[in-house]
């Protein structure tokens, strides 16, 4: 079949995941906490579970605090 929606799950080309140090007050996505002075997670997501990418920007991004992106890694169920 054709695209990436006849796959089944997640690809490993799907997300991509970064890093960052707050200098500046971010919010989260989720719990809607400032992080500032510490590490956060940012994971981009590339398209779909139908393999359409977003229609604005190369990605969605979605921002995630230490705990929250610990939780997301432990939930997630790529295995």
């Amino acid at each position: 079949m054709f695209g990436h929606g006849y796959y089944g799950s997640k690809l490993e080309d799907q997300e991509r995941h970064e890093e960052k140090f707050a200098w500046w007050p971010v919010r989260s996505t989720f719990s809607r906490k400032f992080v500032w002075l510490t590490k956060y997670h940012i994971v981009h997501i590339l398209y779909d579970r139908n393999g359409r990418p977003p229609i604005k920007g190369m990605s969605w991004k979605l921002t995630y605090t230490k705990n929250e992106y610990l939780m997301y890694l432990l939930k997630r169920d790529d295995f």
